[in-house]
């Protein structure tokens, strides 16, 4: 059994039974333009310049079918070209991605650092999805470190258009409240040896914690308060909350002595220790292929 084939079903197991900033973006323009290039009504499989990013599309995409989109967001100083594996299993799982370009390289995780990123992907959201070639109730984002916390600030902002958020190495301290109205599903996976953005915080009051994060967001989704622990295997933990409304799953993939970075990622941005073998990949595109906005 291959690797995303094995994810998919661990995945489906867990559905089943669950209900570093700056203020670097001061300086960035509040607008960018929306009206340059606009991505093709339905593009042949491939990978497409669009204004504000890089669509790629798995084949058979011009074929009649309606593929799943997912937005990934970069690490801070990261290209939007894959490092990260998810090209070759997203074209497998007949998965589009879709890669927002920063301005800077770097991602505004709140108001205060800027708003022109939100604007931008929002921008850029709109001219892909209005060819109506995706699925609009099955978008998920992802991401990694600082893309990771502006994944999930996606997830808070837009969440109209998001059915799932799946965060890896994220920093959450920086991030304004996410509202009432957010109501996406959520997969966090995390080193507990990361010492960029820890995974219990930092200390004194544990600002950024994981599993604190993951609460509160399972909160707001009317998820059952106390979660599920599983061991998977040796060094892998999923804390998996159960009854959330609508259909939502959140849930924390534990990576009991990884450092930060994306777990089976075979260039930068890689952990320096991945003692849990996991592969980050094969889990994100099954989220992705089972998330699902509530109707």
């Amino acid at each position: 059994m291959g690797r995303l084939a094995a994810a998919l079903l661990l995945l489906s197991a867990c559905l089943g039974a669950c209900g570093g900033s700056g203020d670097s973006a001061q300086g960035k323009a509040t607008t960018r333009a929306s009206a340059a290039v606009a991505a093709p009504a339905c593009p042949a499989a491939g990978r497409h310049s669009v204004d504000g990013g890089v669509l790629v599309l798995p084949p058979g995409a011009n074929a009649g079918t309606v593929p799943l989109l997912v937005v990934v967001i970069p690490g801070g100083g990261g290209d939007p070209r894959d490092g990260l594996g998810l090209a070759r299993a997203a074209r497998r799982a007949g998965l589009a991605l879709l890669y927002p370009t920063s301005e800077d390289g770097f991602w505004s995780l709140n108001h205060r650092q800027g708003d022109a990123d939100i604007t931008a992907v929002r921008g850029l959201l709109e001219r892909t999805l209005a060819g109506g070639c995706f699925d609009q109730r099955r978008l998920t984002t992802t991401g990694v470190s600082n893309g990771a916390g502006f994944a999930t600030r996606l997830g808070c902002e837009l969440p109209e258009r998001f059915a799932g958020v799946a965060p890896v190495s994220a920093g959450f301290r920086a991030l304004d409240p996410c509202p009432a109205t957010a109501r996406t599903s959520l997969l966090a996976i995390h080193g507990t040896a990361d010492t960029v953005v820890p995974y219990n915080g930092r200390k004194p009051g544990r600002e950024g914690s994981v599993p604190r994060f993951a609460a509160r967001w399972a909160r707001r989704v009317g998820c059952d308060a106390r979660p599920a622990v599983t061991s998977l295997r040796p060094r892998v933990t999923r804390i998996s909350y159960r009854g959330c409304d609508g259909g939502l799953h959140v849930a924390v993939v534990r990576l009991t002595g990884n450092t930060h970075g994306w777990a089976g990622a075979r260039r930068s941005p890689f952990p320096q220790r991945n003692p849990s073998h996991f592969d980050a990949t094969a889990a994100v595109v099954a989220f992705a292929l089972a998330a699902r906005r509530p109707a």
